[in-house]
């Protein structure tokens, strides 16, 4: 349980009951941590602590950590890379796709288009 003030943290081993709350009352005060020392203060009521594991009470992982025998913490993953700023800030397409572009739209006009007829010529090809 975490007593104190704000940046000076304090703690006390305690028991508690699982149904009460977290910040309820305690069965039974078994030390306290001082983590502000050096080296830090760790007072810890052995045989009482031994007493209620064996009446059942279960390790918090904040206790465990208190004695240094907190499973360890796998490693954080590596940080991804950042990308080049210039295409962060504007993306603009890459001079292979404007060439690629640039490409089409040549094909798209070289091919002729068929002319237009005209109403008269229309005419003129139905008439004959």
């Amino acid at each position: 349980m975490r007593i104190g003030a704000k940046q000076k943290p304090f703690y006390r081993v305690v028991v508690v009951d699982e149904r009460t709350k977290r910040t309820g009352a305690y069965i039974e005060l078994l030390g306290t941590y001082n983590p502000l020392t050096e080296p830090k203060d760790i007072k810890l009521k052995q045989d009482r602590i031994d007493y209620w594991i064996k009446q059942g009470a279960q390790l918090s992982s904040g206790y465990l950590r208190i004695i240094g025998k907190a499973p360890q913490r796998p490693p954080r993953k590596p940080k991804k890379e950042k990308k080049p700023e210039s295409s962060a800030i504007s993306p603009q397409p890459s001079d292979q796709k404007v060439e690629e572009i640039k490409q089409e739209e040549q094909t798209e006009t070289s091919i002729p288009a068929e002319p237009e007829t005209t109403q008269e010529e229309k005419k003129e090809k139905s008439e004959s």
